[in-house]
């Protein structure tokens, strides 16, 4: 049936004249990243004549439209600046630019594979009306940080999304969804200025509409962040607040308590301890006990402190 649909479009694609997808890709000062983001969309299955991209510039320090303009003979593509406002707006600014009927969310440090896009509108076309997501790989395997962070990814989908046709939650550098869902939800909540919470909100708000969340594991990005130990603690102690944050949220719209997050906090060990050991190395298994330890430091820091700010912001 998609196939059916897709052959459809296109025969009317002349006179619409506009995309199917449009990719939106919010970035901040990672030139570098961002173009090899945009090398590995031209490398994408469907026909590039079927999406468009859209990078939103949240204010980078350095000029991007020389890196844009190299991809113009391959994507269709177009770039918009705003002023630095965080990735959860800019993606919003990504969307009301957008033309395509469906959006797919990704980040500037992040390699779709090939079939990436093809996948995850297959999939979302078999079940219209759902927000579909994919799975994540960590390309910086060599890196204690960037395992950890991705080890954790892993984690949180296992134990969130372990029905792979209702799931929980999914990180919003590899979504796609019908644009008209996302205009009627109003985007992303604007009060994340950073990352961090922004994408378990929407997903909350997704689930609290009625609408399912629904997992194509077989749509894979490469995820290429580097960290090290103080980005990593940054990192999650921002998550932190965005959690705090994104509960107090979900309280104000008596969308549920905190029991399925305390739940995998609880878990954490007996998820953990089939990975570690003769899987990964005793080595590695080590400083991933440690990256683990270190992250629920961090968060529960940027928890606590999040909750303070905004009770002092209240007395």
């Amino acid at each position: 049936m998609f196939y059916q649909d897709l052959l459809l479009y296109r025969q009317y694609k002349s006179i619409l004249n506009v995309p199917l997808v449009s990719i939106v890709i919010p970035t901040f000062a990672r030139p570098e990243q961002l173009s090899e983001c945009l090398r590995a969309l031209t490398c994408q299955t469907m026909a590039a004549c079927d999406f468009e991209v859209v990078v939103v510039d949240d204010g980078s320090p350095q000029q991007l439209d020389a890196i844009v303009a190299g991809y113009a003979r391959d994507l269709n593509i177009r770039l918009i600046r705003q002023a630095n406002a965080g990735p959860g707006p800019a993606r919003n600014r990504g969307v009301n630019e957008a033309t395509g009927k469906w959006i797919a969310f990704t980040d500037d440090d992040c390699l779709p594979d090939p079939q990436w896009l093809e996948l995850l509108l297959a999939r979302e076309r078999r079940d219209p009306g759902t927000l579909v997501g994919g799975t994540t790989i960590n390309g910086l395997t060599n890196e204690l940080f960037a395992s950890t962070s991705q080890l954790i990814i892993d984690l949180v989908y296992e134990h969130f999304n372990s029905d792979p046709d209702n799931a929980y939650f999914f990180a919003s550098n590899n979504i796609l969804c019908e644009r008209e869902h996302i205009l009627e939800l109003g985007g992303f909540d604007f009060e994340f200025a950073q990352a961090g919470g922004e994408d378990r909100d929407f997903c909350d708000r997704w689930r609290s509409s009625g609408r399912r969340l629904v997992w194509c594991k077989e749509a894979q990005i490469e995820h290429r962040h580097s960290q090290t130990l103080k980005k990593f603690l940054r990192l999650h102690y921002r998550y932190g607040k965005g959690a705090y944050s994104y509960h107090r949220k979900r309280k104000e719209r008596h969308g549920g308590n905190m029991n399925k997050d305390l739940g995998f906090h609880a878990s954490i060990i007996a998820l953990l301890w089939p990975k570690l050991g003769r899987p990964m190395g005793y080595g590695k298994s080590l400083g991933i006990i440690v990256g683990f330890v270190l992250w629920q430091l961090a968060n529960a820091c940027g928890f606590f402190a999040q909750a303070f700010a905004e009770y002092r912001r209240g007395s």
